[in-house]
């Protein structure tokens, strides 16, 4: 995977990396790299979720390493960056 420029790093706040995927029998992963905090994102009583309630959240990571390796194990070759 290449490298990412993540805009939020220069202002020193943490790398947030959530993957997902839509279905349970769904073979496909995504991947969202985020400086919103995790509880934020797992949050069940949101009414407007970053990731929809109807899918299934596989792992969650703090890090910018969690890139790389979430990217070979779920092979996963395009994250999406999320700013808000």
């Amino acid at each position: 995977m290449k490298k990412l420029d993540l805009p939020w790093v220069e202002s020193g706040k943490l790398t947030n990396v959530v993957v997902y995927r839509k279905t349970k029998t769904s073979r496909t992963y995504y991947m969202i790299v985020t400086c919103v905090h995790l509880d934020i994102i797992n949050n069940a009583r949101a009414t407007k979720p970053i990731i929809d309630h109807k899918y299934e959240i596989m792992e969650m990571g703090v890090g910018s390493g969690f890139i790389e390796t979430y990217g070979k194990k779920y092979k996963i070759k395009k994250p999406t960056i999320l700013l808000k």
